[in-house]
């Protein structure tokens, strides 16, 4: 014989329920952001994962294993290369700050290219970098201790997102390979908390994040391709390096346009400033374009979300919450606006006319 449960049984239980969640979400919290990006992938592969478990059916634990290792390789090697060429890079410059100290700095070919300036950039030349002297002067200059405080910073901030990436990846091998049965309790869950209305925002949702990966990451990368082309063509220095940065660059507003920058520069100090302005031109012309169609289109196009809500999920999101921001600002977005409109359509938030009247036929 069960006992009835009152009204008071009922408050307290989902009260507990709302602290242990909440103590849950602060123990966790360390591991929200990686858990929120093992999300976002999972919704990106979904299509790929159904297209391999249609070849290899039964297979859910090989497929998540191989989805798995293919995201790491796609983070990891270009993580490699841009590590790899820095340290390079560092290992130039300690070489020339040596050789400075002990000889100076000749006066750089490109400085009597430049369009302005010249004569006084060659005259603070001569008298502060030629001797060594004058160049061990400048660099003593430089803050060694907020170098090595910085260094110690960007250490730390490394080994605080490799430990995230790792869980990252842990969990999203879970929720590739458990995707079914991890879908199948949400839908219950928000069908029993929320109703249709939850169902039709998740969907939302869903399709949302998959639209910011198709606009943002392929299309990123794509753009970053096409400029390390251009780059190389333009006889820009390490283009694969600066290619594979402005492809990171092109996911995150205005990032492009600072990488194409700093080529932009270098072209100029080799004297090739008509190579430079033409690379400007190209560079700005397609960026332009693919911000302002190709993108919106994609991640617009699934959900129905206008233009400037678009540029406010992103943007916003990623002012507030970093990169990941890129996908979860749109998502937010284009929930937003599906809850505006079933509720200027309807009789009450999230529901359209015909449930609403249903729901007051039924209370009759």
């Amino acid at each position: 014989m069960h006992a009835t449960t009152t009204l008071a049984q009922v408050r307290a239980r989902v009260a507990l329920a709302a602290v242990v969640a909440l103590a849950a979400l602060w123990i966790g919290s360390a591991f929200v952001p990686a858990i929120l990006w093992a999300g976002v992938v999972g919704i990106a592969v979904e299509p790929l994962r159904l297209r391999m478990l249609r070849r290899w059916p039964g297979h859910d634990m090989l497929i998540a294993g191989l989805i798995t290792l293919a995201v790491v390789a796609i983070v990891v090697v270009p993580l490699v290369i841009a590590v790899t060429r820095a340290l390079i890079e560092v290992e130039g410059i300690t070489h020339w700050i040596n050789d400075a100290r002990a000889h100076g700095v000749p006066v750089a070919a490109w400085v009597a290219n430049l369009p302005v300036g010249s004569t006084q950039v060659s005259a603070w030349w001569t008298n502060h970098l030629a001797t060594p002297e004058g160049a061990a002067e400048q660099i003593a200059r430089l803050d060694m201790g907020t170098i090595i405080e910085k260094s110690k910073s960007v250490g730390h901030n490394i080994v605080e997102r490799a430990v995230v990436f790792a869980f990252t990846v842990l969990m999203l091998f879970f929720i590739v390979r458990d995707h079914d049965a991890i879908s199948a309790q949400l839908s219950r869950a928000i069908d029993r908390a929320f109703g249709d209305a939850g169902i039709r925002i998740g969907r939302q949702i869903n399709l949302s994040v998959r639209g910011t990966v198709d606009g943002v990451v392929l299309l990123g990368l794509a753009q970053g391709v096409v400029m390390a082309v251009i780059y190389a063509f333009a006889g820009v220095p390490h283009p694969i390096l600066l290619g594979l940065l402005s492809g990171v660059g092109a996911m995150v507003p205005f990032g492009l346009i600072a990488v194409m920058l700093i080529a932009l520069a270098l072209l100029v100090i080799q004297g090739a400033i008509v190579t430079a302005m033409v690379v400007g031109v190209v560079g700005g012309v397609m960026s332009f374009v693919v911000d302002h169609t190709a993108k919106p289109a994609l991640i617009g196009g699934a959900t129905k979300l206008p233009f400037v809500w678009v540029l406010i999920g992103i943007i916003g999101g990623v002012e507030t919450i970093g990169l990941l921001g890129l996908f979860v600002g749109p998502a937010v977005m284009a929930a937003l606006v599906l809850i505006w409109r079933e509720w200027v359509a309807g009789d009450a938030v999230g529901m359209a006319s015909g449930t609403s009247a249903a729901i007051s036929h039924l209370g009759q």
